[in-house]
Order: C-alpha cells, then sequence, then structure tokens
C-alpha cells in the first residue's frame, strides 16, 4: 500500500515539472454541474489572455455548494487569481462573462 501512495507523489510530482517545463498552467474550474466542452475551451482561451502567453490545462470539479456561475482558479508562481464568471445565455449567445 506504501508503494501506491508513493507512485502517486510520484506522477503528482512529475505532472509538476512537466507542466513547468512545457509553460503549462494548471487551472481549477468548480461549477454546480458538468460543462460543455465548447464552454471550456472559452474558459481556457479566456485563462491563457490572463496568464500570459503559457499553455493552460483545465481542471474541472463539481462543487454543490456554489448557486451558480463558475469558479475558475489559476496557481502562479506568486499567488493565486480567482476568477468569479458567470454564464449569460440570453444575452451573450451562451458565453461566459469574465
Amino acid at each position: 500500500m506504501k508503494r501506491v501512495d508513493l507512485i502517486k507523489e510520484i506522477a503528482a510530482e512529475f505532472e509538476l515539472i512537466a507542466n513547468r517545463l512545457s509553460e503549462t498552467e494548471v487551472a481549477t474550474v468548480a461549477s454546480v454541474v458538468e460543462l460543455e466542452p465548447q464552454h471550456l475551451a472559452e474558459i481556457a482561451k479566456r485563462a491563457q489572455k490572463l496568464t500570459g502567453p503559457k499553455n493552460v490545462k483545465l481542471k474541472t470539479v463539481i462543487d454543490k455548494s456554489l448557486l451558480a456561475g463558475i469558479i475558475i482558479r489559476i496557481i502562479e508562481e506568486f499567488g493565486a487569481l480567482f476568477i468569479k464568471a458567470r454564464i449569460c445565455p440570453s444575452k451573450c449567445g451562451d458565453r461566459f462573462q469574465l
């Protein structure tokens, strides 16, 4: 059992190193429901604009404590960036408003 835990730690560290080398930023997206692929693509595009010329990799989390909208958490080298967004299908053509 200890070996399994060790392998998980090694895999997590490997992912961190790989992300640094490829200049990939990991963003966690929390929402009440599973998001559609086109919404995730829009979130990744906007998160990339905020972090500069880096790649963005999204990890999604279902958070039933949210009433509506999404929370995007981007961890950068010197701190965290939290973004609250909402979906406005009627006004924005089913796009996110950040």
